[in-house]
């Protein structure tokens, strides 16, 4: 990985921890890995980083794959977008 894009990463993980998510298009991934396919090393490579980065205080690095990218967020940061009330009168 060149340097310039080795920056652009650590930045955009970076973002996750200041802003609670970050967006990485597919091209850029490819670009940056140089690689023509996005296997399992590029996700180790982005969950090392982020283990670096974070010292495991933001839980794991988590995902949401779109058409144009992925959208990054920490997992201390994710929640259900609803939880339905358990009754006890049951």
């Amino acid at each position: 990985m060149q340097k310039r894009h080795d920056n652009l990463l650590t930045a955009r993980l970076e973002h996750v921890v200041d802003a609670g998510v970050a967006h990485i298009l597919w091209n850029e991934l490819y670009t940056w890995y140089d690689v023509k396919k996005i296997a399992a090393g590029t996700y180790r490579d982005l969950n090392q980083r982020w283990d670096e980065i974070t010292d495991g205080d933001e839980g794991r690095l988590m995902k949401i794959e779109g058409a144009g990218g992925i959208f990054l967020a920490a997992e201390n940061e994710v929640m259900p977008l609803f939880e339905e009330k358990v009754s006890s009168e049951e």
